[in-house]
């Protein structure tokens, strides 16, 4: 569950995700949910270290909030 954001645009990410996907996030610069959706779910789902389980997580998150994945 993403907590929510009190500035919009600035959803964080959620918890529980593995290093790697947060390290591989960081690394793209990726800190918010808005900043995946820009960024593209099909990037995203390339990096390293996002599997299905984090993707799921990620998708979660989103959903929650109100937010979809650009193209």
């Amino acid at each position: 569950m993403a907590p929510k954001s009190n500035w919009p645009g600035h959803t964080p990410l959620p918890k529980g995700l593995s290093a790697p996907a947060r390290r591989a996030l960081a690394h793209e610069g990726l800190e918010t949910l808005e900043q995946l959706a820009e960024f593209g779910e099909g990037r995203v789902a390339a990096l390293h270290g996002m599997g299905p389980k984090v993707m799921a997580q990620l998708h979660d998150a989103m959903e929650e909030a109100g937010i979809v994945f650009g193209s």
